[in-house]
């Protein structure tokens, strides 16, 4: 493999530190990751899994509620779904900036499609937080298609995109 290569496959066993940064990403300030679940509480007959959320596009809305500020303010975040085996896959890579707590976006709140996460989530946190999220370039070929393992435990949602366990593990064609 040559040291300048950004294609994907040529990352397989590595770290996604490597990848991103054959892609000139992560220079200029810090990247995290972020593996995404569905709270069980957020479960409902119209999004029962988050295999459901994500084929109907609306995981990026889901990403977007938090319970406290642990996304931070401004960071540049890889968003991954959660899948078993402790793998994740590639959603996004968005810059996400909070609102004041418990100050939702419209977008959130009006929209028909995901209205039962938006209450579910309301009903069941102690300290909602909503965020902008702003798309970012550099690895859009990348989405569904980049396949991670997770580092244990799974639990952790939230890492540094150059965390040594975050290995490249697949790829989807």
């Amino acid at each position: 493999m040559s040291e300048t290569s950004s294609d994907p496959s040529d990352f397989h066993g590595r770290r996604l530190a490597d990848l991103l940064a054959a892609r000139g990403l992560g220079r200029d300030e810090p990247l995290w990751a972020l593996r995404l679940t569905l709270d069980p509480r957020d479960r409902c007959p119209e999004h029962p899994s988050l295999e459901s959320l994500v084929a109907h596009g609306h995981d990026r809305a889901y990403s977007r509620m938090q319970e406290g500020t642990r996304l931070g303010s401004g960071r540049a975040i890889l968003v991954f779904a959660g899948e078993p085996g402790g793998r994740a896959r590639f959603r996004g890579f968005r810059r996400y900036l909070a609102r004041r707590p418990g100050v939702a976006p419209g977008d959130l709140v009006y929209d028909y499609d995901v209205h039962d996460l938006f209450h579910a989530f309301i009903a069941r946190s102690r300290r909602p937080v909503f965020y902008d999220a702003l798309d970012l370039a550099g690895l859009d070929d990348q989405i569904d298609r980049l396949v991670v393992d997770w580092p244990r435990p799974a639990m952790i949602a939230l890492r540094p995109a150059d965390h040594s366990g975050l290995t490249v593990a697949a790829f989807a064609t």
